[in-house]
């Protein structure tokens, strides 16, 4: 299976993937999330982290250039807000998912 193709399929299903630590996140709307996608999911972990890290690195640097440019910003301090932004939204573990 092609990871990518998975990381974009959930996503147009309404599903969001986050990092937290080596734990993978996701939320999305109830129901969405099926058994054969979680065992994908559990299948390519390390593929998924290493993919969703670099999006996120790039996310933070984008943002951050945003948020410095409108706020007159350090660049420290506008890296520290991206970096809070895009983890404000809470997620849902697999694992707790699985304990439902």
């Amino acid at each position: 299976m092609n990871v990518e193709t998975l990381i974009d399929g959930l996503h147009r299903r309404g599903v969001r993937l986050r990092i937290d630590g080596e734990v993978l996140r996701w939320f999305g709307p109830v129901g969405v999330m099926t058994e054969a996608d979680l065992s994908a999911l559990r299948e390519h972990k390390a593929e998924v982290l290493a993919i969703l890290r670099e999006e996120q690195r790039d996310g933070i640097e984008e943002r951050a250039a945003i948020i410095q440019f409108d706020a007159y910003l350090s660049r420290r301090e506008a890296e520290r807000r991206a970096r809070n932004e895009q983890s404000s939204e809470p997620p849902e573990t697999i694992e707790q998912r699985k304990n439902k």
